[in-house]
């Protein structure tokens, strides 16, 4: 049976079977659609197909995420029977700890472009993702042609600068590594500690546009491991040192009121004072914060200072086993970027083996 741990603002709470939950709670078919109205708990995790694109040699990358209908409940499934793809070759990508989020705009509860797929330029048929949730499976098609005889390439992702100039950021394990998008960059070692040992990983994270260039922010998941596993981040991100007080002038065109207000805009001409966290225009040479972070905490990357364009981190395991850290770079600073887009996100992923 499959049971699942639900956590409650990223503390666990309880350990329940599904099949103890009230009978209308186990009545999924009353909402077996992924864009119903959903419950505030009890729900499943719904597969998403988010698109594809095409590579220079011609094979195509397949993006998949996902929804959790509930309000507060982690979620977590096991690769295996409950969470698997076909065809197998390109099964144990996918993640098996599925946080609830919230995001503003068109993000809403859904994580876009968690993890990715290549097929070959002469694939046909479909990938599938299935989950099972309780005792009610789901599953999603990636194809590479729409159904119908309108619009065969609606599923098409772009890679073309967005309308202020975006781009999907560059990230890897080394300075002269790097790689951009859903599907991401691996850590090429497998870390290995024990329960209690933290982790040092440092990431390479640099911004991607046809604009002036800025700080980019980074966000840590738990995206496979055991059942109940935490994982306890600790950013080691350094702010760069202050400019110059004639270049921190805020600039009558933008910069500290603009971006206090939430307004759009790219950087402010003479580096004008930067949004907060996650805010819109303006943002640059910030870094940090320093410390624990909670759940989905954002880490600006500096631009400049004595360790530009690094994101350093500790990670901490609170029980044995095989897990797999998310590391997402994202260039939500500026105006034309966020997680309602498909555009300007890449992943990178870190195997880590914990004993007792």
């Amino acid at each position: 049976m499959t049971r699942i741990r639900l956590a409650l603002g990223g503390a666990t709470v309880a350990l329940i079977g599904l099949s103890a939950l009230p009978l209308q709670a186990q009545d999924w078919t009353q909402r077996e659609f992924p864009l119903a109205p959903s419950n505030s708990s009890g729900n499943f995790v719904a597969p998403y197909f988010d698109g594809w694109y095409l590579n220079e040699d011609g094979s195509y990358t397949m993006v998949f995420g996902f929804m959790n209908r509930n309000a507060d409940d982690l979620v977590e499934i096991p690769l295996g029977p409950n969470n698997f793809i076909e065809p197998a070759i390109y099964d144990g990508v996918q993640p098996t700890s599925f946080p609830v989020v919230s995001y503003g705009g068109f993000g809403g509860p859904r994580e876009r472009g968690v993890f990715a797929v290549v097929v070959p330029a002469d694939f046909t048929g479909d990938v599938w993702w299935h989950l099972t949730t309780g005792d009610y499976s789901t599953k999603v098609p990636g194809r590479l042609y729409s159904p119908g005889p309108v619009i065969k390439g609606a599923y098409e992702l772009s890679t073309t600068p967005m309308a202020e100039g975006s781009m999907r950021p560059l990230v890897g394990f080394s300075p002269d590594n790097t790689s951009w998008g859903p599907l991401g960059v691996w850590a090429p070692e497998t870390y290995r500690t024990s329960v209690g040992e933290p982790i040092a990983v440092t990431v390479w994270a640099y911004d991607r546009g046809d604009r002036e260039l800025r700080d980019v922010n980074m966000t840590l998941w738990k995206y496979q491991g055991p059942v109940g596993g935490q994982i306890s981040f600790v950013s080691m991100v350094e702010p760069p040192p202050p400019p110059p007080p004639a270049e921190a002038e805020p600039s009558p065109a933008g910069g500290a009121d603009a971006a206090a207000a939430g307004g759009r805009g790219g950087a402010a001409p003479g580096g004008g004072a930067a949004a907060g966290f996650g805010g819109r225009g303006g943002a640059q040479n910030l870094g940090g914060p320093v410390g624990p972070l909670t759940p989905q905490q954002p880490v600006r990357i500096p631009l400049q200072g004595t360790a530009p364009n690094q994101g350093k981190f500790s990670a901490a395991f609170d029980m044995p086993g095989e897990y797999v850290i998310r590391v997402r770079i994202d260039n939500f600073t500026s105006g034309d970027s966020s997680a309602g887009n498909q555009c300007c996100w890449s992943n990178a992923y870190v195997r880590v083996v914990v004993t007792e």
